[in-house]
């Protein structure tokens, strides 16, 4: 038997041998899966906990223009008492200062969030008072994968109510 011959069946053995194990990749792959599951949870968890902001910015938005919408302007009662006809007519300053009350006094819901900003309050028709909020929130577990919004994600929701 050639030294050639006797060399190549060394190796036809050893592949032959090796053929049907894994010798570990097994774990590296199961390592990289493992991975890759627990980066989707986190940012399935951060979209989530941004989405859950943005419908409570939204309740307070619909809760200010609530209460933008049952003030009464001063123009609604005449000087003796008596009451201007078409309903209860708003303006713009009275909704925009109810707004800013209501988000002034109520605290709790912005608490979460990085100052809630009232960006429109007005009435475009005297009957309804339209309000636009704005906040920034931040995604909670912030990682190397949500890094761009580590300085936090702007919130802006529109709101209208109509006075009866």
């Amino acid at each position: 038997m050639s030294g050639v011959a006797w060399r190549r069946r060394a190796v036809v053995r050893r592949v032959a041998e090796k053929d049907g194990r894994d010798d570990g990749q097994v774990m590296i792959l199961s390592l990289g899966f493992g991975v890759v599951a627990i980066l989707l949870v986190l940012v399935i968890t951060a979209a989530t906990a941004v989405h859950l902001d943005r419908k409570r910015l939204l309740a307070l938005a619909d809760l200010a223009a609530l209460s933008a919408a049952d003030q009464v302007s001063s123009t609604y009662f005449g000087p003796d008492g008596a009451r201007a006809s078409g309903g209860v007519p708003l303006t713009d300053a009275t909704v925009r200062a109810a707004v800013e009350e209501y988000v002034r006094d109520h605290p709790e819901p912005a608490a979460r969030w990085d100052g809630v900003r009232v960006l429109e309050a007005t009435t475009p028709d005297g009957r309804s008072a339209v309000v636009r909020l704005g906040a920034v929130t931040r995604p909670p577990l912030v990682t190397w994968v949500l890094a761009p919004w580590s300085e936090g994600i702007e919130l802006v929701v529109d709101a209208g109510a109509r006075a009866s």
